[in-house]
C-alpha cells in the first residue's frame, strides 16, 4: 500500500513505521492517522511480522497535532468537529488491536496527539533526552486520540492527572521511573535498545500473542468505544472555547498565552 505521511519497511520479521514529516517535527496530518491505522491492519496481517516499531523520522517522534491547521480553523471559523476526533481515535484502537506487539520508540519529543499514539503502543522505549508531554490543555483543549484514557491505564490518577493538568514535560528516566515507558535506553543507544527488543518479540509466537492481546482489549481497555465518544465531545467543546483561539495564537507568536479570567 502506497503511504504520503509514514514510511513502512520490513527486515527480519520486524516491521518500522515512520512518522515521516521531519519539517514540522511529524505533526500528524489528518492523512497521518489515517495511515498509521492501515499500516497496523496490513502489518498486523503479514506472516512474515512478529513485531512492530512505530518512530519519527529526525529529531522527533511527533509534535502531535498540526498547530497551522488549527490556527486555519479558528480564522475560518470552522470548529473540530467530534467525527473528526472519532477518526484519531481510530488510529490508538488500531495500534491497541492489531494482533502483534506494537513498541513505541521515543525518539526526542512526543507530543499531545504524538503522544497518544506512544500510549497506545504496547510499550514504550526511551532515551534520558526522550521528552514525552501531555500538552493538549496547552493549546486549552482537553485530550484526544485516548490519551487520558491510556495514561490512566499505565501511570494511575495522581500522575495522569498532574501530567495532562500541567502539560509539563515528562523526561525518559522519570517515564520509566513512573511507568510511563517501558524501557530506558543509554544516550544514543536507542535504536538498539528498541530493535533488541522487538527481535525478542518477534521470536514469540504470534499466535499467543494475538490471544493475549485479545484478552487485554476484551477485559481491561472493555471501555473504549464510550471514552472515545466523551472525549470527542468534550475537545469539540473546547475548540470553541476562547482560550483555544488565544493559546494558539499565542503559540504561532512565540508569546505566553493570556486568558481572559473576567465574567
Amino acid at each position: 500500500m502506497d503511504y504520503t505521511t509514514i514510511l513502512v519497511r520490513v527486515e527480519n520479521r520486524v516491521a518500522t513505521v515512520t512518522i515521516n514529516r521531519p519539517e514540522v517535527r511529524n505533526a500528524l496530518a489528518r492523512e497521518t492517522y489515517g495511515e498509521i491505522a492501515s499500516a497496523m491492519a496490513e502489518l498486523g496481517a503479514r506472516k512474515d511480522v512478529g513485531a512492530i516499531v512505530i518512530t519519527g523520522a529526525g529529531k522527533h517522534f511527533s509534535a502531535g497535532g498540526d498547530i497551522k491547521r488549527f490556527k486555519e480553523l479558528i480564522d475560518t471559523g470552522v470548529y473540530l468537529d467530534p467525527n473528526q476526533i472519532l477518526r484519531a481515535d481510530a488510529m490508538a484502537t488500531a495500534i491497541r488491536e492489531c494482533p502483534k506487539p506494537v513498541i513505541a520508540m521515543i525518539n526526542g519529543t512526543a507530543t499531545g496527539a504524538g503522544l497518544s499514539c506512544a500510549l497506545a503502543c504496547d510499550f514504550r522505549v526511551v532515551s534520558p533526552s526522550s521528552k514525552l508531554v501531555m500538552a493538549f490543555v496547552n493549546l486549552g483543549l482537553s485530550g484526544d486520540t485516548g490519551s487520558i484514557y491510556n495514561l490512566m491505564r499505565l501511570v494511575g490518577p495522581e500522575r495522569a492527572e498532574l501530567l495532562m493538568m500541567t502539560g509539563e514535560p515528562c523526561p525518559g528516566e522519570e517515564c520509566v521511573r513512573i511507568g510511563l515507558a517501558s524501557q530506558l535506553a543509554e544516550e544514543g543507544h536507542l535504536a538498539e535498545a528498541a530493535y533488541a527488543l522487538a527481535a525478542k518479540l518477534a521470536a514469540k509466537s504470534t499466535d499467543a500473542h494475538a490471544a493475549q492481546k485479545r484478552i487485554l482489549r476484551q477485559f481491561f481497555y472493555d471501555r473504549l468505544e464510550e471514552y472515545y465518544a466523551k472525549e470527542a465531545l468534550e475537545i469539540a467543546w473546547c475548540a470553541r472555547q476562547p482560550d483555544f483561539a488565544e493559546a494558539v495564537n499565542a503559540f504561532l507568536e512565540r508569546r505566553p498565552p493570556v486568558y481572559n479570567r473576567e465574567g
